[in-house]
């Protein structure tokens, strides 16, 4: 056995524990340097000469497919976000719906004793007047 050959059966060996088919690169020149063990791998996973075409379209459908995926993906991403800053400005109008409630409240009760003093006031007034009635006659 020459050099040469030995490089190739160890070569044979360095193939057989790379990546499958569909994760290596299908450059011309990893497809010139397959060996006979790479091949005879492939037929016992159900690759033929005659199926080739067939898995080819597979993977062709697979990749659009994925694609289409993959795009399905990013706009579902781009709602989630679109969510996340709709409850975002929700929960800020909460705040500030909150704030106006509790300033309308303070304003509420600050009419009340208004109101309540005005009333005082018309009754001090009532009563002064009720008192000049008599000293007049």
């Amino acid at each position: 056995m020459g050099k040469k050959q030995g490089r190739k059966a160890g070569n044979s060996k360095n193939k057989s524990a790379s990546p499958p088919a569909k994760e290596r690169s299908s450059s011309p020149a990893t497809d010139q340097s397959w060996t006979e063990n790479d091949f005879d791998e492939m037929r016992e996973e159900g690759f033929s000469p005659s199926n080739f075409s067939e898995l080819k379209e597979e993977l062709r459908t697979q990749r659009k497919e994925t694609k289409n995926l993959e795009k399905k993906v990013e706009e579902l991403m781009a709602r989630v976000i679109n969510a996340e800053k709709v409850l975002n400005e929700m929960k800020e109008m909460k705040t500030m719906t909150r704030e106006i409630r509790d300033k309308c409240t303070s304003f509420s009760n600050r009419l009340d004793q208004l109101e309540e003093r005005v009333s005082a006031i018309e009754d001090q007034m009532n009563e002064m007047k009720r008192e000049e009635k008599p000293k007049e006659k």
